[in-house]
């Protein structure tokens, strides 16, 4: 589902997919890698050594297109090797890799998640973090209400959120079916 390092656009037939992948920045700017053998890391764009390289060195992609974008072609023998052209493009490159530890024995990368103790990212953890993170919507105490039957609640819900099945929706999600007009019987 993802694709050097980013999300990809197209539409996969999954039930959680969508969400997932509208909430993709948000893990990716919250999450880390631990570094091991580096075959999982994008060098410039991942989160290794604090903000991904291109952005705390404020690089533009064109500068570092021409670089192997692989963290493990900077590791040789467990120790730092960064490329000639690369050290005289971006001088402090070398000291702040020198500030990362490289393991001895490579193993597999890891990604963790920034805000727990251990690194995994449970849902509880997520829906957490989505708590103290998401907007405070007013007309939400006013729909789910004991005054409003569930299901009326449900469906304002939904309009709010503009997830009513409209043709629209439906097409946007891959599905077509015919539209018909409840009031003259027509075929949109």
């Amino acid at each position: 589902m993802l694709r050097q390092s980013t999300c990809i656009s197209h539409h996969i037939f999954s039930s959680i997919w969508s969400a997932i992948k509208n909430e993709f920045l948000v893990i990716k700017e919250n999450s880390s890698w631990i570094i091991g053998n580096g075959e999982n890391i994008n060098f410039w764009l991942d989160a290794w050594c604090g903000d991904p390289l291109i952005q705390s060195l404020n690089l533009q992609p064109s500068q570092i297109s021409n670089f192997p974008p692989r963290l493990c072609n900077y590791i040789q023998n467990a120790h730092w090797h960064i490329l000639v052209e690369v050290g005289q493009l971006i001088p402090i490159l070398n000291f702040l890799v020198s500030q990362v530890t490289l393991p001895s024995q490579p193993h597999d990368d890891l990604l963790i998640w920034k805000h727990t103790t251990y690194g995994a990212l449970s849902l509880k953890d997520a829906c957490d973090f989505k708590k103290h993170h998401f907007p405070k919507v007013q007309w939400a105490k006013i729909i789910w209400s004991k005054d409003f039957p569930p299901s009326k609640s449900l469906l304002v819900w939904r309009l709010m959120l503009g997830k009513l099945p409209t043709d629209e929706n439906l097409s946007a999600r891959g599905c077509s079916l015919p539209s018909m007009c409840s009031l003259c019987g027509n075929n949109a």
